[in-house]
């Protein structure tokens, strides 16, 4: 009989305590993590995530009701422990994205109903108040106590983890919840989306049988454990397959080929501006002389795809997904993707095009994607707190993605361009609407809006348009020093242009599409920078 590890490469369904207490089962000597100079087996890293588990159960508030563990931690081993350790032990996982800093933090901790949250003292002491939100009891990974702990709240220390006695994983389903992961919101707030076990699970088995992820490969991992690439295409792909992640803390243009070399990575992931910033790198004899054999890059530029690999000898997949339903599309073994392409559906969904009118559109025609489960548990639950948008998310029995695409005769899926006004930056989505609602804060600001310019790095720089208060002035360079601190880095407007009104078309339209042009007039930051 088949176990998970098999059925998820098949149709089958699993929890994720399951697929790593089976794949501990089947190879337990066999390197899971590497962190640094650390490096744990199966075995090895099932034990640490039991024994978060144990402390957990031990310290959740025991009222019966469906618990929540919020994190706000970068990529190190403890995060692992604590992503695989909350969910053994029954909780709702809550990753917060580690950069976020003011009132957009604060909104997500205080909407994520955790009464735990697990950070390190840089983390804590970047925090807002936790005063409004539920938590009671603050965890530290690092041994090291706040010179003013939280008013309030219990603060406890990585070393009562190492002192726990392990725990078998709670009982749970597949369709159980797991996970809550905010998604930049596009014109509005943030969408907090609840995925099932075996939405993970599902999604990254399906990326393990697209790469033939195998016990030999290696997966260079630097996507941030707070997103569904981080966890679903590069942990529990790697988990399934039986390989070993070389887990690091951001991606280093200086280092990459150093990193790649020493862990002997096979796979890598990514999104376009990866691939721009190594293909910008010196050419050398020894580029095609690496370990890689295949890297997974979301929209991958149709102009470098084939000199990028012909150069570096690595075959390139190019996916499409989000957090809702990850992935929609990805290349097939054995077959080769038309250039420009993202592969075929995931057998799992039904993927269209449709029109404004939610028509289904021919082969070819340009409209937006949009998707439906073939199987259970497959796409996220719902927008907590939300049930308009979840209604609108999936008006007509599809779920619309908000980005434009067409699929060919042939079946193969390709992205065109985003439908909403998002900004992706550094591989980041950037929220126009909160990124304006913070600047509209500014005491000197009347209106303001953020677009996206395309950037050399591929991707965006963000560009902020600003008209002053009346006989008030702003100054693009303080205005960008009042930023910091205010919002995650990837957020900080590149370039700011300050104008006497916004243009509005006869109906009070924002008319976005004239403010993604840069005069001579626009301050540039990194212009700026450099004339240092």
């Amino acid at each position: 009989m088949s176990g998970p590890l098999e059925r998820l490469v098949g149709r089958g369904r699993a929890t994720v305590p399951e697929v790593l207490e089976a794949r501990a089962q089947r190879t337990p000597d066999a390197p899971f993590l590497r962190w640094e100079d650390r490096r744990w087996t199966y075995a090895e890293g099932l034990h640490e995530i039991r024994r978060f588990s144990g402390w957990a159960q031990a310290s959740a508030p025991g009222d019966g009701a469906e618990r929540r563990i919020a994190s706000f931690l970068p990529n190190r081993a403890e995060t692992m422990w604590t992503w695989l350790g909350s969910l053994a032990s029954g909780a709702v996982y809550v990753p917060l994205n580690s950069t976020h800093r003011g009132e957009i933090l604060e909104d997500m901790l205080r909407r994520s109903g955790a009464d735990l949250l697990v950070t390190d003292l840089s983390g804590l002491e970047s925090l807002p108040a936790l005063d409004g939100t539920s938590v009671t009891t603050v965890l530290l990974v690092d041994d090291r106590a706040p010179t003013e702990p939280p008013r309030g709240v219990r603060v406890a220390t990585w070393s009562e983890v190492e002192a726990a006695a392990p725990a078998p994983a709670a009982a749970m389903a597949p369709s159980d919840p797991a996970i809550v992961m905010y998604t930049s919101g596009t014109t509005g707030r943030s969408k907090a989306v609840l995925m099932s076990h075996n939405q993970l699970c599902r999604g990254a088995g399906a990326v393990t049988h697209s790469l033939q992820i195998c016990p030999e490969d290696v997966i260079h991992a630097w996507l941030p454990l707070y997103h569904v690439a981080g966890q679903v295409d590069s942990v529990l792909c790697t988990v399934i397959g039986g390989g070993e992640v070389d887990l690091l803390p951001t991606f280093s243009r200086s280092r990459f080929w150093q990193q790649v070399a020493a862990s002997g990575a096979t796979i890598f992931v990514g999104f376009s501006n990866v691939l721009e910033i190594l293909w910008a790198m010196p050419p050398s004899a020894a580029d095609a002389d690496c370990s890689l054999r295949v890297g997974m890059i979301g929209a991958v530029p149709p102009t470098l795809h084939r000199g990028f690999e012909e150069r570096f000898g690595v075959r390139l997949c190019d996916v499409y997904g989000m957090t809702e339903a990850e992935p929609l599309a990805l290349p097939e073994p054995g077959v080769e993707a038309p250039t420009g392409s993202c592969g075929r559906a995931n057998p799992d969904f039904e993927v269209v095009v449709l029109d404004d009118a939610d028509q289904v559109l021919p082969a070819g025609a340009v409209g937006e994607i949009a998707a439906r489960p073939r199987v259970p548990d497959v796409m996220f639950i719902r927008y907590e707190d939300d049930e308009p948008a979840t209604l609108d998310a999936c008006r007509t029995l599809w779920f619309h993605t908000g980005d434009l695409g067409r699929i060919d005769e042939d079946g193969f899926v390709y992205f065109v361009d985003r439908r909403k006004h998002a900004i992706r930056r550094r591989g980041e989505n950037v929220s126009s609407w909160e990124l304006e609602s913070i600047i509209a804060r500014h005491p000197a600001v009347d209106e303001c809006c953020a677009v996206g310019i395309p950037s050399p790095l591929g991707d965006d720089d963000v560009k902020l348009v600003i008209a002053p208060k009346a006989e008030q002035s702003v100054e693009p360079a303080e205005l960008r020093t009042w930023c910091e601190g205010r919002m995650a880095k990837f957020m900080l407007p590149r370039y700011i242009d300050v104008v006497d009104a916004l243009p509005r078309n006869a109906a009070g339209k924002l008319q976005k599409e004239e403010l993604r042009v840069r005069s001579a007039s626009t301050w540039d930051a990194e212009a700026q920078a450099v004339g240092r």
